[in-house]
Parts: structure tokens; C-alpha cells; sequence
């Protein structure tokens, strides 16, 4: 990862200089690197004398040998530091070959270097980088300068990385490629010649049957050809390429981040790759995706593997492995017995028509001896499609056909097993995680132990990837679905418990992103089996995820729910009163149609039953109050807020929902100078939660103390505040607690007060 210090934005600058250096000065000498440092820092070389511009220690700097001197670093500190940018434009654009070129790779520079906070790249960047003026461009160019050498110093342990050298490694978390299966085999000329045709086309989709080896031919090649590549990246297609890059870990990525700033950030970074990186995106099954159009346009290398019909790139066709001994070897790994019965699994062999995943299949099959070679050969004689049926090597549209052969070989095996109940809601259960722990899935699935999962891994139908991960292949996943119907009812466990996690707001679950694949599946794969259970999982799941601002979803999870409500036997009103408060409050809907959101509000109001679900009715009148404030209507919003609040309390349901409402309540009482009244509602609400544990009653603390700073009572406030840092620190909520430290010493310092000494750290200056 490249860094914003001052060598590498001189090397940048010297870069794109190079070309036009040879421009004499004073018909002398060559423009030198020496003439281009004084020139940018052309009013203090002409006004002191401090520091001698010689040219072994301007060489120093510009290796990164040597930190730019402290007398220029606190000159631009203390004068005027945007005329670095005044005396670049003067003296140094006429020598850069190419403004423009210049002014992008530092933008990229400056996105891509994870060590500056946010706060301070917003305070760098241009705020259009689409339409900008030579004044513009130096502009940025000095203040890029001035945060490179205002900086610690980190000397340069090696010779600056061009672009292409980016190190994904350190920046990206997650992203390696899983090994290959231990006994993979065969394949080595496929390998090579697909490295062949990588040199001439960059993005190559590998195309063949579910089920044959595709992922596992791609994670082979890289290991095979990892040297020849600066980064290798590896993901599993979720549904989107959109989610998926906005689903990376990046090191530079914040709990606060939205999905936009996210994507937006990860992107950046994807597009700066060049063609010595290498992505594989396995499982690319889809009939279209917007993205892609763009994606495959970057500069790095991509492969991916995939079941469907692509119209763009070079598809790269991986056939079933044709030589039988390769395939009887894969069979003599999970087989003990082979080499006694290596006519009958050659027949085998063919009898699959060489499909990887089904001989696979039969080597574990016979080697837990439930049944001889003779018996799987015949059974699949009997119930599997004619070896020679055309079918066999068509793949349909969307990558799925039931009727394909090799889906009846699958079947037929895992007909074989007969497994018993305990078994079956295993693999049912399966379908609802892209990967997952082992003892994460047992605990939801309320196991005694983790033998059933073993068991299934064993036998091939749960594949363990690495360590304790296990996930379905595709086939297998599309057989359980198939044979085995989930449904809410015969899930009910694992939703009961998904559920459960539902409920927790007010502070972020380490295993959100699991919660939040696991939504998606579980809509994608049993949504249809029952409309009451599904209206109820919706409306759970979208304030689950409401509290993660994943909002796109969220229109998803609307548009679901919509569906099922013009069914007029589903539902009561208070779930459509539901709905309308959920449209009105999505951010697109407020940003956008402020006086509908308003309006569909006033519809809930009418609609809602207030005796059936008070907490519903009392948030109604909250969030319709919110939005009369948005709409600068401040006291009718008062007063539906404090209709809220009164509401929710003669109810006696002392929630998060009651702690939202009363937070709400005071944050605008308190920006309406109702100090007073914004502490009364606090402690009211401190005393009813007493007890409490969670990020949002943290919150509630935290607020008392900002209000006792309004109202001029230092010590009441630091009391609160430091009780809140305490429940955010035994939380566990690192990043909030750093936060709500800073925002509360600056809150301190604007009302004229000295925040506690016990408060000093390295983030507080």
C-alpha cells in the first residue's frame, strides 16, 4: 500500500514531469528535481535562509531517506499553506506533461492510502473531480503536498511501488484464495492452456456442467501461477456484484460507512489494480448483472467460473475429465477397497459419464460400506437418464436444469443414503448460509453436538472447506431443494432462532453480515411456502436491518412485503400500517418526496390499532413527528413526539423502542434551546431503563451528558459521559467509544470547558 508522503507525491509529480525536464533554465542547465522542490516551496526558499537546498539533501527527501526539514513543515504550518499550490501553478505546471494524468493519480493516491482517516481525505479532495481549472488542480496539488510532509516521518524501507504493485494483501481482508482439494487431479494441460489464453484475453469465464470441477480447477490454477502475480483475490459470487465489492473487508472501511461509501471506496481501489492482479469470482451464476459491463473493463486480470450463458470475455470451455484413470484415482482416495474392485468402478466411472462430483460421491459412498460397487452400478442404471440422452451436455439458461443427467446421477446418489430426519434438517437448514462456522450453525440449529455435520461432511453432501467452514455445492444445494422442500415449518428451529438475532437493536453483532446472507436466503429459497410466516419475517427483518442502514435491502424487503398485502386475507391493518411507516421513513422516500413520506405517515396513523400494538402506534407518532421537523414544521413535530413519548410510557414498555423515542425527543428538544425539558425526558427514561445493556442505552447516557454541557453543569456531565464510555467498553464497541470520546471533548472545548485529563489518548489532541 502506498502511502501520502512527501517521496511518493514528488515521485508521482516527478513522473509526470520527466518528458519536458530537459526545458532549459536561464539557457544554464536542465530543469533540475532540486529547481522543482524549490520551486513548490518557492516563498520559503526565498525568505529564509534556515535550510540549504542542496541537492544531496533534497535527494534524501525524494528517496524517503530523510523527513523534509521541520523549519518548511512549520512554516506552511503556521503562514499560509496553500501557496504551495499558488507557487506550483506559477513556477511548475508549465512543466507537467500532463495535468490531468497527474491530478488522477493523485486523487488515487490519496483514496487508496488507508492510513488517513476519512475526515481528513474529505478535507484534501476536490469536491467535483469532473470539472476542474488549473487553479483547481494546483490547489489540490499543495495541500496533497503540505499532508505528505505534515506527517510522521516513515522512512522508505525499499524503492517506491508503481501503481501496478499495489500489495492487495495489506489492504484487504478475507479476499485468499482457498486451496484447491487435496485430491485434486488431472487437469494439467487444461491448466496451462488456460494460462495461455490469459496472456492475450484478461478476462476469461469457465464454462462447463455444475458439478464438474470448475471452482476447484480455478483455485488450482492459482496456486499453480500464484508467483506470476503481484495479488491474487478470490470471492464467491453472492447474487451481485455490487454487494459483493461492497461486502469486501477492507482495512480502511468504518462502522459508519453506508453501502455507497463503501462500494465507492472498494472500487476506487479494484480500478487502481493493473494486469499483474488477479481476481477469480467463483460461482458467477447469473443470467445478467448490470455490473458486469463495467467490472470487466478494469485493468487486472479476472477468471470467472460459471453455469450460465456469457455474451462478453472469452469462455474458456472445461469439459469432464476424459482419461478414466484419473478419475479411478480420485475414486481410490476416499475408497480403501479400489484396486479389489477396479473393473466394476471403471463401469462406475462411465456410468456417471465421468462427472466429477458424482464419482466423488461414489468413492465416499463405498467406503462407509453401505452399499457394494455392484448395487450404486445398478441403481444407477435403473433410476439415472440414458448415459447417451443429448441432454447431458446442455446447460440451460440460467445454469439449472432438473431434467440434465448429471442432476439425476446427484439425485440417485443421494437417494442411496437414506438419510434419517436428524440428518435431512441438517442439509435443509444448509441452503441458508453461502459459508459458515460449524459451531455457529449447530448452536442455531439447537444441536447436541456437531456428529450429524461431521457425518455429512464425510459422506461429500457438506463440503469443509478449510478449517471448521463448511458450505453446500451448488448441485447439491439445488437437490435439497428439490427432494428435500424446505419450508418455515420444517426449518422452524433455525428461523425461531434467526429471529431471535432479529430483535437485537441498538448495537452491532459481530455476525451481522452472516444474519444478513442468511435474510436473503431464506427469502430467495422458502419465501414462497408460507405468506403469513414470510410477512412476519420481513416486517423482523426490516428493522434488523433498518439498525445497519442497509437500505437498498431494505426497498427489497418493501417491495416483498407490498407483494404479500395485496393478498386482503393476509394481514391485519396494523401491518399495513406498518408498511406505509416503513416506506415514509426510507431515506430515498424522505430525501426525495418529504410531504408523501408525510402523508403516507398520517395514512399509518389512521390505520394503526393503538390498543393491539401500542409500541407500534406510539412509533408512528414519533417518526411522523421526525418528519414534520424535516419539513421545518418544528412545533406540530413537538407535539407529535411528546404524544409519542407519553404514549410509550403509560404503556410501561421499557424497550429500545422507549429509549429511541425518548432520545429523539430530546435531541430536538435540545436543538430547540428546551434544554430543560430534553434532561427531564433523559432522566425519566435513565431511571425506567435502569438495568438496561445495550449501544443504544449507552447512547441514552452519552445524550445526558451533552445535555448537562447545554445546560452548564461540567461535573453531572462528566459523570454521564464516562459512565456511557463504560457500557460502551464493555460492550466491546471500540470504534463507537473512540468516536463518542472525541465528539464529547469537542462538545466540551466549544462550551468553553477543559475535557478530563483521564480522557488523553493518541486520538484526542
Amino acid at each position: 500500500m502506498r502511502r501520502v508522503d512527501f517521496s511518493t507525491v514528488i515521485n508521482v509529480i516527478i513522473e509526470n514531469c520527466r518528458e519536458n525536464m530537459h526545458t532549459k533554465k536561464n539557457r544554464e542547465r536542465a530543469y533540475s528535481q532540486l529547481d522543482l522542490v524549490c520551486d513548490m516551496f518557492y516563498d520559503f526558499y526565498t525568505e529564509c535562509d534556515e535550510v540549504c537546498f542542496d541537492n544531496t539533501s533534497v535527494s534524501r527527501w525524494i528517496k524517503g531517506n530523510r523527513p523534509v526539514p521541520a523549519a518548511i513543515v512549520n512554516y506552511y504550518r503556521e503562514n499560509e499553506s496553500y501557496s504551495i499550490g499558488d507557487y506550483f501553478q506559477e513556477n511548475c505546471l508549465k512543466i507537467v506533461f500532463d495535468k490531468v494524468k497527474l491530478f488522477n493519480e493523485l486523487i488515487m493516491l490519496v483514496h487508496n492510502d488507508f492510513s488517513l482517516s476519512e475526515e481528513k481525505k474529505n478535507e484534501i479532495l476536490p469536491a467535483n473531480i469532473n470539472d476542474f481549472s488549473d487553479y483547481e488542480i494546483c490547489s489540490f496539488i499543495g495541500k496533497v503536498i503540505f499532508t505528505a510532509i505534515d506527517r510522521p516521518f516513515v522512512p522508505a524501507d525499499k524503492p517506491m511501488l508503481p501503481n501496478s504493485a499495489i500489495t492487495v494483501s495489506e489492504c484487504v481482508f478475507g479476499a485468499d484464495v482457498p486451496a484447491p482439494c487435496r485430491y485434486f487431479c488431472g487437469r494439467d494441460d487444461k491448466l496451462d492452456e488456460l494460462h495461455s489464453v490469459l496472456q492475450e484475453h484478461s478476462k476469461i469465464f469457465i464454462s462447463g456442467f455444475a458439478g464438474i470441477g470448475k471452482s476447484e480447477f480455478a483455485k488450482a490454477y492459482a496456486k499453480k501461477y500464484k508467483k506470476e502475480y503481484k495479488n491474487v483475490l478470490y470471492f464467491n459470487y453472492p447474487g451481485s456484484l455490487k454487494e459483493m465489492i461492497t461486502d469486501m473487508d477492507f482495512v480502511g472501511d468504518n462502522t459508519t460507512d453506508d453501502e455507497h461509501t463503501r462500494f465507492t471506496k472498494h472500487i476506487r481501489f479494484l480500478k487502481s489494480l493493473r494486469s499483474d492482479s488477479l481476481i477469480i469470482i467463483d460461482n458467477f451464476n447469473a443470467a445478467s448483472d448490470s455490473f458486469l459491463s463495467t467490472l470487466i473493463n478494469y485493468g487486472c486480470k479476472m477468471i470467472f467460473t460459471t453455469r450460465s450463458n456469457i455474451d462478453c470475455g472469452y469462455i474458456f470451455n472445461l469439459d469432464v475429465i476424459g482419461n478414466p484413470d484419473e478419475l479411478y484415482q480420485l475414486v481410490g482416495k476416499y475408497f480403501s477397497y479400489a484396486d479389489e474392485n477396479q473393473a466394476v468402478i471403471k463401469e462406475l466411472i462411465e456410468a456417471v459419464h465421468h462427472h466429477t462430483l458424482s464419482v466423488e460421491m461414489i468413492g465416499k459412498l463405498l467406503e462407509k460400506g453401505l452399499h457394494s460397487p455392484e448395487e450404486i452400478l445398478e441403481h444407477l442404471r435403473q433410476n439415472s437418464a440414458d448415459p447417451e440422452s443429448a441432454d447431458k451436455i446442455k446447460i440451460s439458461k440460467d445454469g439449472i436444469n432438473i431434467k440434465e443427467t448429471y442432476y439425476n446421477h446427484i439425485r440417485s446418489l443421494f437417494s442411496l443414503y437414506l438419510l434419517d430426519e436428524n440428518y435431512q434438517s441438517i442439509m435443509r437448514n444448509m441452503i441458508f448460509f453461502e459459508e459458515v462456522r460449524i459451531r455457529y450453525f449447530a448452536k442455531l440449529l439447537e444441536l447436541n453436538d456437531t456428529n450429524g455435520i461431521n457425518e455429512l461432511c464425510e459422506l461429500g453432501f457438506i463440503t469443509n472447506s478449510h478449517a471448521d467452514l463448511i458450505f453446500l455445492h451448488p448441485m447439491i444445494r439445488d437437490v435439497v431443494l428439490l427432494d428435500l422442500k424446505p419450508s418455515f415449518a420444517n426449518c422452524g428451529t433455525f428461523i425461531a432462532n434467526l429471529k431471535s438475532k432479529l430483535q437485537i437493536i441498538g448495537y452491532e453483532l459481530p455476525d451481522s453480515a452472516i444474519i444478513i446472507s442468511s435474510i436473503k436466503n431464506v427469502m430467495k429459497y422458502i419465501g414462497n411456502t408460507d405468506s403469513s410466516s414470510y410477512l412476519n419475517f420481513l416486517e423482523a427483518a426490516y428493522i434488523f436491518l433498518d439498525n445497519y442502514h442497509e437500505y437498498d435491502f431494505m426497498e427489497i424487503i418493501i417491495s416483498e412485503t407490498e407483494k404479500l398485502l395485496d393478498n386482503d386475507k393476509l394481514g391485519t391493518d396494523n401491518n399495513r400500517a406498518l408498511l406505509l411507516n416503513n416506506k415514509a421513513m426510507l431515506p430515498a422516500n424522505r430525501n426525495d418526496k418529504l410531504a408523501k413520506s408525510i402523508s403516507l405517515m398520517n395514512k399509518a396513523l389512521s390505520m394503526c390499532e393503538k390498543k393491539s400494538n401500542p409500541v407500534l402506534f406510539a412509533n408512528i407518532n414519533m417518526n411522523l413527528g421526525i418528519l414534520y421537523i424535516e419539513n421545518k414544521e418544528t412545533e406540530r413535530g413537538l407535539e407529535f413526539m411528546d404524544k409519542a413519548y407519553l404514549f410509550i410510557k403509560l404503556c410501561r414498555a421499557y424497550n429500545d423502542d422507549f429509549i429511541s423515542i425518548a432520545r429523539n425527543y430530546a435531541a430536538t428538544l435540545s436543538a430547540n434551546t428546551k434544554v430543560n425539558k430534553a434532561l427531564e425526558i433523559l432522566l425519566e427514561c435513565e431511571f425506567a431503563t435502569e438495568g438496561c445493556s445495550s449501544n443504544n442505552h449507552a447512547a441514552l447516557i452519552y445524550d445526558l451528558g451533552a445535555a448537562y454541557i447545554l445546560s452548564h453543569n461540567y461535573s453531572k456531565a462528566v459523570k454521564k459521559y464516562n459512565l456511557a464510555f463504560a457500557e460502551y467498553s464493555a460492550l466491546g464497541c471500540t470504534d463507537e467509544l473512540t468516536a463518542r470520546k472525541i465528539a464529547a471533548a469537542k462538545q466540551m472545548q466549544r462550551n468553553g470547558y477543559a475535557y478530563p485529563k483521564e480522557w488523553e489518548t493518541a486520538y484526542l489532541e
